[in-house]
């Protein structure tokens, strides 16, 4: 069996991490200035590269040297190792001094899914661990961290990784896997991740194993199962011919297998740029756009009145919330286009009739 694309890239040092300057920088430093904390919590949303910094620490706090060293660590999920019977397992080898290494470095991920008992249970050993112990906890929900846990910890936050340094890391990867790809579709991997590598990973191996060792933009659609940005650019171009061909190229969109909340969510993300475009023109440069997106919105925000842009962005978070509800597909379908059609026509909608008020019955004369 191959070893997965993401774990065959993982980083291995601090310079090689991406989209995590701040992060990096404040523990390069803490190393070499020997001021490390004995407890961090690192918090930041999944495919960030929390546990991977996490390793690298351990490694970095046990190196005799910059190029050796073999870290004593302990991984801990404290997703199914919650209770507080791990925990107190936990503290007993605590006690006990690494055999080889300086430091013992216990890295705990998903914290925020320890009971309470597990809580209170290690409040005291993240208080006076003995001086070869580190604490790295892990978690994308520091709100769930009690504050008596996170007030013993350096909180270093983790962030969302930029498209385009999404973008970067695939087409390095690619020319590593003597791969051949469109740089549209390494686009579309890196958008679709929402700013975890990890997942971009994962997406782009499902690619190259469906295109033989391509990477193509109809694989990738193929892949995420419809509603890619490019197709949303040509169904919203569409819009502006008034035919009854943009309704069946969204009912095939979601016959396709991309959930509704995400073609929204896309479609929103692409009409806000628009609006952007319109609105402030000098903005352009500084959108996390490809090259091909770019010469979409230069073509396409001309066409789009900016109160009409701003009307639909409202229009459409009411219905992200209502897909998140449940709605049937259909039923999206069917709002979806009437919005549509809407902001492709807005004189075109005819002037609602007042509704006549009843007189008050104080009003009348008797």
């Amino acid at each position: 069996m191959g070893v997965s694309l993401y774990r065959r890239y993982r980083p291995q040092r601090f310079s090689e991490v991406a989209g995590q300057t701040a992060a990096i920088e404040i523990l390069t430093r803490s190393l070499a200035g020997s001021r490390v904390g004995h407890a961090y919590l690192f918090s930041g949303p999944r495919g960030c590269g929390k546990t991977t910094v996490a390793r690298i620490l351990a490694k970095a706090l046990n190196c005799l040297s910059p190029e050796s060293g073999e870290p004593d660590v302990v991984e801990i999920d404290g997703a199914s190792n919650n209770s507080v019977d791990e925990i107190r397992e936990l503290k007993t080898h605590v006690a006990l001094a690494p055999f080889s290494s300086k430091y013992k470095v216990y890295i705990i991920d998903e914290v925020h899914m320890l009971s309470m008992a597990a809580f209170n249970a290690l409040l005291k050993t993240l208080e006076e661990p003995p001086s070869y112990v580190v604490f790295v906890l892990a978690t994308t929900e520091p709100h769930k961290v009690p504050v008596t846990i996170r007030s013993r910890c350096q909180h270093i936050p983790f962030h969302s990784i930029g498209t385009r340094r999404i973008f970067d890391r695939l087409r390095q990867i690619v020319e590593w896997e003597g791969a051949d790809a469109q740089p549209e579709a390494l686009w579309e991997v890196a958008r679709q991740a929402d700013g975890a590598l990890r997942d971009a990973l994962s997406m782009l191996e499902q690619v190259v194993n469906r295109g033989d060792g391509h990477v193509r933009l109809e694989d990738v659609e193929a892949t995420l199962g419809g509603g890619s940005r490019p197709a949303l650019e040509r169904w919203f171009s569409a819009l502006r011919a008034q035919g009854s061909a943009s309704f069946s190229d969204m009912q095939r969109m979601m016959a396709e297998g991309a959930s509704p909340e995400r073609i929204l969510e896309e479609l929103f993300s692409l009409v806000r740029n628009l609006w952007l475009v319109v609105r402030w023109p000098d903005i352009l440069d500084s959108l996390d756009v490809s090259e091909q997106e770019r010469g979409y919105l230069e073509s396409e925000s001309p066409h789009w009145p900016e109160a009409v842009l701003r009307g639909l962005m409202s229009r459409l978070v009411s219905l992200i919330g209502q897909s998140r509800m449940g709605l049937r597909s259909d039923v999206l379908i069917g709002l979806l286009m009437l919005e549509a059609a809407r902001a492709a026509a807005p004189e075109a909608e005819p002037e609602r009739p007042a509704v006549p008020v009843p007189p008050s019955p104080t009003s009348r004369k008797g």
